[in-house]
This record gives C-alpha cells, sequence and structure tokens, in this order.
C-alpha cells in the first residue's frame, strides 16, 4: 500500500490497491518520509474511506483514542441504522469528540439547548449516542455529560442524509429537530395519545418529515400530482386529514410554509400508520 501524506504518527492517508484514496490508521504509520510503500499492512488496524474533501486534516490534532472511539461509534452506527452513511462521518465524529472530550477535562460546562427534543424526535439515534458514550469513556477515561449523546445522534442523522456537516452547521440541525418536535407535539395533541416513538412506522413519519422540511429550506416544494387522490383521500380518512391539516397550519403559523396537496397526501399516508404508545409496567 502507497502511504501518501502523514496526518499523524499513527494516521495517514494512503492509496489502495484499487486506487481509492484512503485514510489508514496503525503503529508507526506515519514516521516514515512520505511516500513511501508499506509493504506489511498487518499493522494497519482500521481503514477509512476518503471523501477526497477535508476531512483527514481534522485528525491531526485528534488523539488515537479518540478516533478509536469515533471509529466504534460509527461502525454502531451502521450496524443499527441500516442505512447508507456518509463517508466522512467517522472524521467529523472524531473531530467532534476530541473537541467534548478537551472541554470536559478543562472543566467547561457543555450545553445543548435541544437534548430533550433530540432525544425525543431522533431516538434510535439518540439510544446510540448514549452507547458512544460509554465508548468514549473505555477509551478516553472520560464521562461525557449526557447532552453529548443528542450531539452525537445529530451527527448520525445528518450522515444518513448524505450530507454528514461539520460542528459550524450544527445549528441547522438542531433547528431541524425543534421544527420535528413541534409536529410530533401538534400530532399528539390532536390524536390525545403519544406516540410510540420506537415503532417503524414513526421513523418512515419523522424520515418523511424531515425530508419535507429540507423541501422547504430549498425552497422545492413538491409538486402537485394527485390531486383526484387527495380529494379521494381526505373524503376517506377524514380524521387523517385533519392530523395533516393541523400540521400544515402549524408550519404556516412558525415558518411561514404551505404544504401542496401532493405533501399533504405523503403526510396522510404516514400519519395512518402512527400507533399509541404502550403504556409502561408499574
Amino acid at each position: 500500500m502507497l502511504i501518501l501524506k502523514k496526518i499523524n504518527n499513527n494516521v495517514a492517508l494512503a492509496c489502495s490497491d484499487a486506487g481509492d484514496e484512503v485514510v489508514v490508521f496503525g503503529k508507526g504509520v506515519g514516521f516514515p518520509s512520505m511516500p513511501y510503500e508499506l509493504e506489511d499492512t498487518s499493522v494497519i488496524e482500521k481503514t477509512f474511506v476518503s471523501d477526497g474533501g477535508n476531512s483527514p486534516d481534522a485528525l491531526t490534532t485528534v488523539s488515537d483514542e479518540v478516533l478509536r472511539a469515533a471509529s466504534d461509534i460509527t461502525d454502531l452506527a451502521k450496524a443499527n441504522l441500516g442505512c447508507q452513511m456518509a463517508a466522512k462521518l467517522p472524521f467529523v465524529m472524531a473531530d467532534h469528540i476530541q473537541f467534548a472530550v478537551d472541554r470536559t477535562r478543562e472543566g467547561i460546562e457543555i450545553s445543548n439547548p435541544l437534548a430533550n427534543e433530540v432525544a425525543r424526535v431522533y431516538q434510535r439515534e439518540h439510544e446510540l449516542g448514549v452507547q458512544g458514550l460509554a465508548i468514549i469513556q473505555e477509551y478516553t477515561g472520560i464521562l461525557l455529560p449526557e447532552v453529548e449523546a443528542s450531539s452525537l445522534a445529530l451527527h448520525m442523522v445528518s450522515s444518513e442524509l448524505g450530507t454528514s456537516t461539520p460542528p459550524r452547521n450544527m445549528d441547522e440541525l438542531l433547528q431541524t429537530a425543534a421544527i420535528l418536535e413541534g409536529i410530533v407535539e401538534v400530532v399528539e395533541r390532536q390524536v390525545g395519545f403519544e406516540l410510540d416513538r420506537t415503532c417503524y412506522a414513526y421513523v418512515r413519519f419523522i424520515t418523511h418529515t424531515r425530508y419535507l422540511i429540507r423541501r422547504f429550506k430549498k425552497d422545492k416544494p413538491m409538486a402537485s400530482a394527485n390531486l383526484s387522490l387527495f380529494q379521494q383521500a381526505a373524503r376517506d380518512f377524514p380524521e387523517t386529514y385533519k392530523l395533516a391539516l393541523a400540521i400544515n397550519q402549524y408550519l404556516e403559523r412558525t415558518r411561514n410554509w404551505s404544504c401542496s396537496d401532493e405533501e399533504m397526501l405523503y403526510l396522510m399516508m404516514h400519519l395512518n400508520q402512527l400507533q399509541p404508545r404502550e403504556p409502561q409496567p408499574e
């Protein structure tokens, strides 16, 4: 394997045998003069696919322990979320974790004003974030505050969209989480019960609504191509139509966004599958 550029003593940019640009982690791979041919590839512990951007450069200030933790958390997300994750996720995750670890060591308080909303809206990702905190503690000896589980969750959410973003864009993700939480509250208020956030129907509803918000932000609403079908669905399922209408009114009131008939139809399809949360045993 051809090692191209040192990132730190144990991390380097390389070219795989297939000709792909990768980031390799292994003891001492960054020591020799660059470039060089690595003969003993058994020293490579981890290989990350590079997306050709500046992601590997973020690792210059990241400890080996944090990189291992970020790699394990990324693998955990891939195994449990069942979707394609952005290639730069381990780099963005490592950069964020190093920042959080450093601040915690210095006694600087870490806050996330929407941590509760993130935990409620992105329940699967948040649960993985909680497991991620344990992984970070195992590697670094630092127990990050609970709010960091939400931050890890948001990085996973961003990567699921194929646009894993650096921390400077986290505000947009937090804003989306707040909008989603507002929508969920509208639905729960209308139906009179708490939604089951663990069911597949809820995950699909949140995923669809997330993309709906993205289209609004890009000013690319979905055109109405099934007007007659929407009108028929509104007649056949009046209660579900009222739910979709309540969501649309919430978006109009809070964001000045208005759903097309096509978007209302898709909302109704997902809303019709939502289930109440089962009561917890006392």
